[in-house]
């Protein structure tokens, strides 16, 4: 009696890790051939308003202004909002000072200060700037696409010119709510940041590709997203309330039957810990964060999947309620291979134990290295030999940091207000092993854009001379 309640619980693991493991399996087969991703690079359109919220960045913000100034867009089209978000270090004095050396004026620097413990962080500091924008000149008419960037996020300098050119490119009734573009790593110099760039070349290339091109929901990173302003203003602002306010948005897009793109040609580089400490503080308060989304809208999404008047969402939503659900997945696989183990060793039924744990074990353990090598650019795919083991390695030191990250995470799940700040120092992306290559545009668009490309560069560095000031908005 006791063998078969140990087997059955066994089986119920083991089906609901397989069928987590085919439905990713699938996505990647879909993400293997389908890679390249093509729309005609148009004129710069579209209006962007950009916010880098920073707190206590005074090491990395001058090193991104400096990246920030190489953007190849028309400078009447964008604006760059630096929001020093209760900061105590020098963070608005040398976002000032980078911004007065380069001349930039549509780079502005915004203070923020409040007492109030509750009402801290990044979402609200988001919030309150776009409220003030609104409170002067305006933006949610003033501006067509909303961005964000963290403070020690460097980009492909092209990124704004990809955004605004598939954004047009889509049938305007099919327009997204929210776009993403390829969320890299700023750094891979040790075993813990290297475990974050394997992670995301899986889910870059064999996640968000495969699920955009099937019309499903791509993730929302946390970066390097941009969201139309008429969606921020349907949904009353940046209002979320989680420690993991990019899934929230791209949930609530996707309860309102919203559409999220994917842009895997442009890149934002993202700095990631290098200690383990490091890396468990934000893997946790990332868990916090995504058990707090799952059990405040799993619920709505699967009572929206069967509502007879939106069954044409049932997919997305279905797809949206697989990602919120994904970190059950982790529970799952840990206590399957743990569970497994035990069966083995107790002699008990290991015909229907051995070969089922061999083979999700080799596919957990292999997929992510094996991907990363995959979805590289040139440069790292003539690794692919020399990475695998490091990759490996750092995958596994990943998975554990991640494990113990899901079950704090879940224990703290109900606090979403103590906000946890990782320390970013890198301000280079030569010194930390990471290429940063420019994007190839068509052939047939080279020619159109470079003369503009030219002229905005021209007129960037007519201006370094002008000294200017910028304080827009200060609290």
């Amino acid at each position: 009696m006791l063998t078969d309640v140990l087997i059955t619980i066994y089986i119920v693991l083991l089906a609901f890790t397989t069928f987590y493991a085919v439905y990713y399996a699938f996505l990647g087969v879909i993400g293997l051939f389908m890679r390249k991703q093509k729309y005609p690079i148009v004129e710069d359109k579209l209006k962007f308003c950009l916010f880098v919220p920073c707190h206590n960045e005074q090491d990395v913000i001058a090193a991104t202004i400096e990246n920030y100034v190489k953007l190849q867009y028309n400078p009447e089209l964008f604006d760059i909002y630096f929001i020093a978000d209760n900061c105590t270090d020098e963070t608005a004095k040398r976002a000032r000072e980078a911004i007065e050396k380069y001349g930039m004026k549509n780079f502005y620097v915004m203070e923020r200060n409040v007492d109030d413990p509750m009402k801290k962080g990044k979402p609200h500091a988001l919030n309150w700037g776009i409220q003030t924008l609104e409170a002067g000149d305006g933006f949610y008419k003033k501006y067509d696409l909303f961005m964000i960037f963290d403070a020690d996020n460097f980009t492909d300098s092209d990124i704004l010119r990809h955004v605004n050119s598939q954004y047009l490119s889509i049938k305007e009734e099919k327009r997204p709510a929210l776009i993403q573009t390829y969320l890299d790593s700023k750094n891979k110099d040790n075993m813990i940041a290297r475990g974050y760039y394997v992670a995301y070349r899986f889910t870059n290339g064999f996640f968000q590709l495969p699920r955009y091109k099937l019309g499903l929901v791509p993730g929302i990173g946390g970066t390097g997203f941009a969201i139309t302003t008429e969606f921020l203003n349907e949904i009353g602002g940046f209002h979320c309330t989680s420690l993991v306010e990019d899934m929230e948005i791209q949930t609530i897009a996707t309860l309102k039957g919203r559409r999220i793109a994917y842009n895997h040609n442009v890149r934002i580089y993202d700095e990631k810990p290098t200690g383990i400490k490091a890396s468990a503080v934000q893997k946790t308060r990332w868990s916090q964060g995504h058990w707090f989304v799952f059990f405040k809208f799993g619920w709505r999404l699967i009572l929206k999947m069967f509502n007879p008047k939106e069954i044409k969402f049932f997919f997305k939503r279905f797809d949206c309620l697989i990602y919120l659900s994904s970190i059950l997945l982790l529970f799952a696989s840990g206590l399957t291979l743990l569970y497994s183990i035990g069966l083995l060793i107790a002699g008990i039924r290991p015909d229907i134990v051995y070969l089922p744990t061999i083979i999700l074990s080799v596919f957990s353990t292999l997929l992510l290295p094996i991907s990363s090598l995959l979805d590289g650019k040139k440069r790292e795919k003539k690794r692919v030999l020399i990475d695998l083991i490091p990759n490996l390695i750092a995958t596994w030191i990943h998975s554990v940091i991640y494990y113990y990250a899901c079950i704090v995470g879940l224990l703290k799940c109900r606090n979403q207000k103590v906000w946890k700040k990782t320390q970013h120092k890198v301000t280079s992306m030569e010194s930390t092993g990471v290429e940063l290559e420019e994007v190839e545009a068509p052939v047939e668009t080279v020619e159109e854009s470079a003369p503009k490309a030219a002229e905005i560069l021209q007129e960037i560095a007519a201006t370094e001379n002008e000294a200017e000031k910028s304080n827009y908005g200060q609290n």
